[in-house]
């Protein structure tokens, strides 16, 4: 996380600009601008700015908002359940329909059904994200003269009116990663159905449900439990796809918005988060590595 941090940090500052003519305007005059980079700590140099924002977020501190003046932490916890939405939303039609469909393909393997869903992939790999979100807004208003609110609504104020608003756009979101998720599942499950243990099962007389539960399944997980993580790492950047397009007040479109002015403080708050949001996503998958695979805890 310091690495990231430290990386970033010195890439924005290699970028030249000047922060207090981005914010305050080209019309500022340069006691203002003086006023401006002393009230921030920008013009002390580098390492020492560095050291002072880390030291901050240490004592949880993350700084103000070089644009609104507002605290970065108390924006963070209001804009960051907006994405945390998107995010599990969008990773739970991901995880459904990828490993869902990509089994029932391997199942069903040169059956209609087989065709069907690598068809669908195709689809999903071929088509990019923003343009299907477009096409959700444009297509309903002009067919049926309806489209979705713009701006977040509050799951436990307006259920109906939240679920209307995130689930056509999560699922249409998360229709890419899910045609990889489909094909690799596919691919794993086809390789794991020709192996000698489940034969084996077969010739035992097991009910064919335990085989691809037990047998089939579990080993079939450990390729797409990986994928799966990288997945819900990037379903971080097609967030802010859908906040900008959807106009959801999300983590994404502030730290969009914060690029365009320099605004250290809100991109280096959105850069930690989503550090400690991939790496704990690894941990976890590593961890359940071991839940299917004993092995792997015995070779240990």
């Amino acid at each position: 996380m310091v690495i990231v941090s430290l990386v970033i940090f010195l890439a924005l500052r290699l970028v030249p600009n000047n922060v207090a003519a981005d914010v305050l305007g080209q019309t500022a005059t340069p006691e203002q601008y003086h006023a401006f980079n002393a009230k921030y700590g920008l013009d002390d140099p580098a390492p020492v700015q560095f050291a002072r924002w880390l030291g901050g977020v240490l004592h949880g501190d993350f700084g103000r908002s070089f644009r609104t003046n507002a605290q970065v932490a108390v924006e963070f916890r209001r804009r960051f359940p907006i994405t945390l939405e998107v995010v599990v939303l969008s990773f739970i039609f991901t995880a459904v329909m990828g490993v869902l469909f990509g089994a029932i393909s391997a199942l069903r393997q040169n059956s209609p059904l087989d065709y069907g869903v690598r068809l669908f992939s195709i689809f999903g790999l071929s088509v990019p994200n923003f343009l299907l979100l477009t096409c959700l807004l444009i297509f309903p208003a002009r067919w049926w003269g309806y489209a979705p609110r713009f701006g977040a609504t509050d799951f436990f104020k307006d259920p109906s009116g939240n679920m209307q608003l995130y689930l056509p756009a999560t699922f249409t979101l998360a229709v890419g990663a899910a045609a990889t998720l489909m094909r690799l599942t596919r691919s794993a499950f086809l390789e794991v159905v020709r192996q000698d243990y489940v034969r084996t099962a077969r010739a035992k007389g097991l009910r064919e449900r335990a085989i691809v539960l037990r047998h089939e399944l579990r080993n079939a997980m450990l390729p797409v439990l990986t994928l799966m993580g990288i997945q819900l790492g990037a379903l971080l950047g097609g967030s802010i796809i859908l906040e900008q397009v959807m106009g959801l007040p999300g983590l994404g479109t502030w730290a969009l918005a914060a690029i365009g002015v320099n605004d250290y403080p809100v991109v280096m708050v959105v850069a930690l988060y989503a550090a400690i949001t991939v790496m704990v996503i690894n941990l976890i998958v590593d961890l359940s590595y071991v839940a299917l695979d004993p092995r792997i805890r015995l070779a240990h």
